[in-house]
């Protein structure tokens, strides 16, 4: 009699496979608006899509409700009603809001980027994930928003130059002097340098952004400027 040994999804009876879900994250509804709930859920669907029309996708939802201020209100409360260790869920709403751009968001960014960082919370932060090092991404990230506001009829400048003379995380410094740089204010970026040399930082003024392909490299045909070298990998389905 032949043996039926072929796999069985589930497993026999000895042995068996069973998918536990021990959490399920939602973002919290604090409107109480069906509409303007489901449009949060859309655009942070929007934003972590895949697939070769992904940015075009969320481009357009973007682009739908950047003069939405009623919205937007929504997105920064929803962020203050995530719980703090929802690290991705907070960084996505507050990204949502930068590309959104929308002066509106600036005293709540300038505001968040101030936030005192909590303390490390993480039991082992060499082998797992710093609290503090999230929160500091969250703000750098935020600072980014401030840069863009900064050219948008957004006077950023106060809360930027704070930062650079007064943070406790380099990257925040880092991120808030590139941030007055890029916003073109020349007053400011004076401001921020005479502050970084106060502080024995002056060394990120001197900190300079450049392509890759201009980067030093051990092998420089590594790098191509004309053309990425695919070797035997086919090209994307959709190019």
């Amino acid at each position: 009699m032949p043996i039926d040994d072929a796999p069985h999804v589930g497993g026999n009876k000895e042995f068996g496979d069973a998918l536990n879900i021990r959490e399920r994250r939602r973002y919290p509804d604090v409107s109480g608006d069906e509409r303007l709930y489901g449009t949060l859920n859309e655009a942070l669907a929007a934003m972590t899509g895949g697939g070769p029309d992904a940015d075009e996708i969320y481009s357009r939802v973007v682009d739908r409700l950047r003069g939405d201020e009623e919205f937007i209100i929504l997105v920064l409360k929803t962020l203050d009603a995530v719980e703090e260790s929802a690290y991705l869920e907070r960084w996505a709403l507050i990204q949502l809001v930068i590309d959104l751009a929308h002066p509106i968001a600036g005293e709540y960014l300038a505001e968040f980027v101030r936030r005192p960082i909590p303390e490390e919370r993480a039991e082992d932060t060499a082998h797992g994930v710093s609290t503090v090092t999230e929160e500091v991404i969250l703000r750098t990230t935020a600072i980014e928003g401030l840069a863009r506001l900064l050219r948008r009829d957004f006077d950023s400048t106060p809360v930027l130059l704070e930062v650079v003379g007064s943070s406790d995380h380099v990257a925040m410094r880092r991120a808030a002097w590139f941030a007055l740089v890029d916003g073109g204010r020349a007053d400011g970026v004076e401001q921020a340098r005479e502050l970084l040399d106060k502080s024995d930082f002056g060394w990120i003024a001197t900190l300079k952004r450049i392509p890759v392909q201009e980067a030093e490299q051990q092998d420089r045909r590594l790098v191509d400027p004309n053309r990425t070298p695919r070797g035997d990998i086919p090209a994307p389905f959709n190019e």
